[in-house]
């Protein structure tokens, strides 16, 4: 249990430049997550709601922090409340004193209060045996899929150890635009976002609406997005992704891959188009096997990457939830946007 020295409240406000600090201080410094904006995006603009936050103090001074975000799925044509576990922090002086376990228990016992039905999270492999302490289960590491641009520099990869962080970012030109740019005539999206709801099936997937999207790809702090479409109507196919440089590669990251009823034909013209936007090395993006999704992007010449996707956990809060939640990879249609950033 925790130290009689340290107490338990609820996040407030004033905390915030404390709790950044703390989050520094406990995971290290990545700009684009550890400023006030990204704070503030993340855990008080996201339509779901205002994330769950907890704290350990001593006197006023945070010492730890437990934040589930709230987040929201759709299976078998309903809802499922959930929260995502996410900014796990303590203090280097109050590590192994019970802080995480005690923090996380209260935040538990909080959202089942609530009516929350589902916890799910994306731990590394050295946090993930405390989850399941806890009584998360292990779900499996969704595959990677990636298309190869330019192999000869993939080749050399391995060679390669430069840390390109501090090198002009990659910016699409035509035809891809900024994700805000295609939300501005939200109304063409409607029909796509019911479509592959439709194509999802029964799997569990984020419940997507031109309001959510807004806010992952277009509000995020930092992180430019960009999106390429073909076609218009209920005939569209829509991408987003962002540019990325990863161990002196330039990457492209395929968050959202949205297939309108009559364009599945039309995404390897969508891929060329997004390839033509920005000079990079590589695709990477995830859809679950033996989805439509996946099937068209192996069809565009995707290539599956076992065994280097996340770590994916939950635990089941309802009966509901117990009831319908899979424990493997396959019974989830996630995008790499939902398991990128947070």
């Amino acid at each position: 249990m925790i130290a009689p020295a340290f107490a338990i409240r609820e996040y407030r406000s004033a905390d915030e430049n404390d709790v950044l600090d703390l989050l520094r201080q406990s995971l290290g410094e990545r700009a684009f997550d550890r400023s006030n904006s990204f704070w503030q995006w993340k855990h008080f603009e996201n339509p779901f709601g205002r994330s769950l936050l907890m704290l350990a103090v001593n006197g006023d001074a945070p010492v730890g922090l437990r934040a589930f975000m709230r987040w929201r799925f759709r299976v078998d044509g309903r809802l499922m409340t959930a929260v995502r576990a996410v900014d796990t922090a303590t203090h280097p002086s109050t590590r192994r004193s019970g802080v995480f376990a005690t923090l996380t228990g209260l935040a538990v016992e909080r959202a089942q209060h609530e009516g929350v039905d589902l916890i799910f999270n994306t731990p590394n492999r050295f946090s993930l045996p405390g989850y399941l302490k806890l009584g998360w289960r292990f779900v499996g590491r969704p595959h990677l899929l990636v298309k190869p641009i330019r192999p000869a520099r993939l080749i050399r990869a391995p060679l390669n150890r430069a840390d390109a962080s501090d090198e002009a970012p990659l910016v699409p030109g035509a035809p891809a635009v900024p994700v805000a740019a295609l939300l501005a005539s939200s109304h063409t999206l409607d029909p796509v976002l019911v479509e592959n709801d439709r194509l999802c099936g029964d799997r569990i997937r984020t419940d997507r609406s031109t309001a959510f999207l807004s806010w992952r790809y277009a509000s995020v702090p930092s992180l430019p997005y960009y999106a390429c479409q073909r076609g218009s109507g209920p005939a569209a196919s829509v991408a987003i992704f962002r540019p990325n440089r990863r161990r002196g590669l330039r990457e492209i990251m395929l968050s959202e891959l949205l297939l309108g009823p009559m364009a599945r034909g039309t995404v390897r013209q969508l891929i060329r188009d997004v390839i033509n936007s920005v000079e990079a090395d590589y695709l990477v993006a995830h859809a679950p096997w033996g989805s439509p999704h996946s099937r068209v992007l192996l069809r565009a010449g995707f290539l599956p990457i076992p065994r280097l996707g996340p770590y994916f956990a939950v635990r089941a809060l309802s009966p509901a939830a117990a009831a319908s939640t899979p424990t493997t990879s396959t019974g989830w249609h996630l995008s790499l946007g939902d398991l990128e950033v947070f």
